[in-house]
């Protein structure tokens, strides 16, 4: 009933005449003519690709409700304050300027629930669907792309810590202005010492960038990379967390394909008007 809501919702802004308003029904789920032109306006794509798209938002809200995945009130909220302290604003700062842009409020949450719940389906599906990756799978991966586990030695990084990611975003944000509330610290790292995911991103990010926001203990942390020194390959051991990670990423894109490529073909798509 849920999903339902959510789509006929435009049907009742945009037409007296609810079947009029329908383009096609994807599992007797209505599509409005309305979300049709509008997507390929917003997207400058034909309008079978629009089609397209639409029918797998469908699919997606069909099977989230199935499963029952669902974005709760707080997980929306946390989405719009990480997006809000990405920025270095506030959470009613980044709400007013949306709303600015011309997205009501109820636009804004809307499309953070999707993305939410995009991303707890999209869990669910790996979890089930992902086969087991054994220790010589790792060591077969690990060898033929021994590029992606030659590491810098040591790497000179500034640490940027703050109690806060909305502060630490503006230091980021302005680096040569001391903001308060944000330490500064220049380290030496050797990276064979430490966390593989964090060498991982310190060999990622480039020279002269701040690495990603991350939270240690209740501080957020970003480093700025100021110089990479040496190379080293990574012994196979330290490095399996992170093969076993890449191994999930690399298979991600094709198993999510497969899923909803099946879920497409035994839909019941019934057109009402071009």
């Amino acid at each position: 009933m849920r999903i339902m809501l959510i789509f006929l919702l435009p049907i009742f802004l945009c037409s007296s005449n609810i079947i009029d308003g329908i383009a096609f029904k994807v599992n007797n789920y209505p599509i409005t003519l309305f979300e049709l032109t509008q997507l390929q306006k917003e997207k400058n794509i034909s309008r079978s690709e629009a089609k397209r798209l639409l029918i797998l938002k469908a699919i997606k809200l069909q099977e989230a409700e199935r499963l029952q995945v669902f974005a709760d009130e707080i997980a929306i909220d946390k989405q719009i304050e990480a997006a809000a302290s990405m920025q270095g604003i506030s959470r009613d700062q980044f709400v007013a300027n949306m709303i600015s842009n011309g997205y009501s409020y109820e636009e804004l949450r809307q499309f953070y629930k999707e993305h939410v719940q995009e991303e707890l389906l999209t869990q669910r599906i790996l979890s089930t669907n992902l086969k087991i990756i054994d220790e010589k799978e790792l060591k077969k991966y690990y060898d033929e792309h021994t590029k992606e586990f030659t590491l810098p030695k040591e790497v000179i990084v500034i640490q940027y810590a703050a109690q806060n990611e909305k502060m630490l975003a503006q230091a980021i944000n302005n680096p040569l202005i001391q903001t308060s509330g944000v330490n500064k610290r220049e380290e030496r790292v050797s990276l064979s010492g430490i966390n593989p995911q964090i060498a991982q991103m310190f060999a990622q990010t480039k020279k002269g960038s701040f690495t990603p926001i991350i939270n240690n203990g209740g501080a957020s942390l970003a480093f700025y990379i100021k110089d990479k020194i040496g190379s080293v390959l990574m012994p196979f051991d330290q490095m399996k967390p992170m093969i076993m990670q890449q191994i999930i990423l690399s298979r991600k894109e094709s198993i999510l394909q497969e899923y909803f490529d099946r879920l497409i073909t035994s839909a019941v798509i019934t057109n009402i008007r071009d």
